[in-house]
Parts: structure tokens; sequence; C-alpha cells
């Protein structure tokens, strides 16, 4: 026997040469099984990696799929040495063969055969003789999720990190998903006697809540989006990452702040907001326009006094008894009446030129904000990768013998 059997995969793309009278709710439930299948190789339950591969085996017969219930048993007679998972893997690796004219994993599939035959003529059997059921099919439940950190309590047990591959009694169970930041899923399922159930549970992310303390009348945007005028009336929902806030309120300098939340993350940003210049150059201009206004109303009134002393003269004046000193005293009130008149009018449209300043300066003094062209940054940001072709399932793994060791890695894709 070699020495080393590097590197196999546990499968190819099969698509190239599987058939497609499947429907596509059979192909799913087939990749579905699959992946449970490969779930349990990389955690070493290679009995139920087997019930799941022959299950989507039987949904979708993808030569590909003959090779990865080959690696199965034949990784399960390294663990029980029964010697039906040897004949089962000779005779899967065999069937690969026959349907896999070239290329794909028939080298790697050939050099099996030439490890493990032998070993089957040593054990004083044949080679190519059907492999009878090693073990009857037991009940068992598969439960997985994309989500890191998931664990799952099954009927109400502690709960273990998942993937869970549990044999069970058939009837109805229930499953209760947890990770930090995601809110629970919780799900019914019904095992069949002699089955697998696989279930892959998606995660629904919790919300980051931000609660913002302002100046009442603020207007509060994230991420360039409007979200109300304070007082708001709750706490502002977002996604998990990077966020851009400002707080804005017209007469004062805008608030912004680059936020980074967490999953579930309860957070307060408190919004301090100063007046500008322009507003306080306003009211000064609003101020001294009412002075201008209040003085000009001064001189108003002088020279309405002063037109009523000329009144009184000019009457006294029909009668013929005017004396010298109030003949001079009538061009006085009169000159004086004109100059107040005139001052007045100075002051009212100094009031009315300053007031229209201080007017355009509170009207256009909106505060602007520069909104960051990237204001979303994803937690942990994905390299984008292509879609992959239809009908495409593949995973890879990675079984690796050699006499003292035993190992492998699986990663599915589909």
């Amino acid at each position: 026997m070699r020495r080393g059997l590097a590197a196999l995969l546990l499968a190819a793309p099969w698509f190239l040469a599987a058939p497609r009278a499947n429907g596509q709710g059979t192909l799913e439930q087939a990749k579905t099984y699959f992946n449970a299948g490969a779930s349990a190789y990389q955690a070493g339950q290679f009995m139920a990696a087997i019930q799941a591969f022959d299950e989507a085996y039987r949904l979708s017969s993808r030569p590909g799929i003959l090779f990865s219930i080959a690696q199965a048993h034949r990784r399960q007679y390294y663990v029980d040495k029964n010697p039906d998972h040897l004949r089962a893997a000779i005779k899967r690796y065999h069937e690969y063969i026959d349907n896999v004219q070239q290329g794909d994993h028939r080298a790697d599939a050939a050099q099996a055969l030439s490890e493990l035959e032998p070993m089957t003529q040593r054990l004083g059997g044949d080679a190519a003789a059907p492999a009878a059921p090693a073990v009857k099919p037991q009940t068992r439940l598969m439960v997985s999720s994309q989500t890191k950190g998931a664990r799952v309590s099954l009927d109400g047990a502690a709960a273990v990190e998942l993937p869970l591959i549990q044999e069970v009694k058939p009837g109805k169970h229930t499953i209760k998903v947890t990770a930090d930041g995601y809110f629970d899923e919780q799900q019914d399922i019904q095992a069949v006697e002699g089955g697998l159930v696989p279930r892959d549970v998606p995660m629904r992310e919790k919300p980051a809540q931000l609660k913002i303390v302002a100046p009442n009348g603020a207007d509060i945007t994230v991420d360039g989006r409007p979200m109300g005028t304070t007082p708001l009336p709750a706490p502002i929902d977002l996604p998990s990452g990077r966020h851009f806030v400002a707080v804005t309120k017209t007469g004062n300098h805008a608030f912004s702040q680059e936020l980074d939340l967490r999953r579930g993350e309860q957070k307060t940003v408190t919004a301090k907001l100063s007046t500008t210049g322009q507003r306080i150059a306003s009211y000064g201009f609003y101020g001294g326009a009412v002075v201008a206004g209040a003085t000009g109303l001064v001189f108003m009134a002088a020279a309405y006094k002063q037109q009523s002393d000329a009144e009184a003269i000019a009457e006294k004046r029909k009668t013929g008894n005017l004396d010298l000193s109030q003949l001079e005293a009538y061009d006085d009130a009169k000159t004086q009446r004109e100059a107040y008149k005139k001052t007045a009018g100075v002051l009212f449209g100094a009031g009315l030129a300053l007031g229209a300043t201080g007017l355009l300066l509170y009207v256009f003094d909106q505060p602007s904000v520069t909104v960051p062209s990237a204001t979303r940054v994803e937690e942990k940001p994905r390299p984008s990768t292509p879609a992959p072709a239809e009908g495409t399932m593949e995973v890879s793994a990675v079984p690796v013998w050699s006499p003292g060791f035993v190992g492998a890695s699986v990663n599915a894709t589909f």
C-alpha cells in the first residue's frame, strides 16, 4: 500500500454530466441533503453523511454524489473496520468511474480503488461483490445555520454549537437556535422513522438602536436619509455597520458623527448645538432696527410738538396781537419741525435697512452637512463571487489518509 493518499476532493461539479429531468424543488431538496452530508462529513459523523448523501443521490442521480458516498463509506471503514463499508466504498468508486468517462475525479477514484481492493482481498472478500447495508438507517436530525457562533437547543436541552447531528425518536421535535446579535429562531421538526431531516436555519439580525439627544426642533438624518425632528418618539433602528449621523437646526452649527454600530447595540448620541455667528449678527441688526425705529418715533413726536407750537402761534397771529419774539418763535418751531421730520425719516430708513439685513441673515442661516460618499460599511465585508451556473452542486473536501493519520476538511458550495 502506498504511504500517502493526498488531497482527494469529496465531489466535483456535477452539472455538466447531470440529468436535468428533476424539478427545481427536488433539486433544492437534494442540495439540502448534500449540504447536510457535507456538514456531517466535516464533523466526523460519517454514518450520517452516508445517509444524507444517499438521500441526495435518490433525489438527484448526479455522478459526483457517488464519489461523495464512496468517500464517506471509506472513512467509516477506518472508524469501525466493518468490511461492508469497505465493499460499499469500492462499489461506489466503480459506479463513479463508469459514469464519468474522463476528467473530474476518475484519477482519485482509481487511486482509492488501488488502495482498497487489495484490502478486501486480504479480508477474504470479493471486491466486486455488492455491499449489504452496513447498519439500519437511523432517525436523525441535522440542524445547521450560516450564522457564525449559532447554538441550538433540542427539545429544551442545553444549547450546543451547530451543526447538530443527533439520533432522535420519530415524531415532533422543537429546536431553538440562538446567536449573539440575532433574534432567536424556534421551529418544529417532524422526524420520520429511519429518515434524516436536515434543517438549515437562517437568522434575522437584530438592529442597533440609536437614541439622539438634541434641542427640540432639530432635524435628524442618518446616512443622508431624514429620520425626523426632535424629540423623536423612539430610538432609531439601524442595521449593524458604519453610519453617518447629522443633527441640524437653523441658526446653529451642524453636529455630525460617524458611528460603528454592532448588532443589537443600544447607543445614545448627545448633540450640543452652538449658535452661529450669522445668527448672532442677525439679532444685532434686529436690535439696531428697533433702536433706530424707536429713536425715529421720538423725533417724530418732537416734530409733532413743534408743529403744535407753530399752529398755536398762527392762531394768535389771526388776532394781530403778535410781538417780534412770538414771530421768531413761530419761525423756530417750523424750522425745528422740518429738522425733526428729516431726522425721523433717516432713522426709519436706517431701521428698515437694518431689519431687512437681519431678516436676510436669519433666513439664509441654514446649516449644511456633507455626507461621506460611503456612509455604510458592512461589519464584515465579503468578497463578491460570481453566481454558480444553474444546477451546480459542488462540495470540496480534502480527506487525507496515511498509516497512522486520517484527516479531512470540507467546503460545500452551490
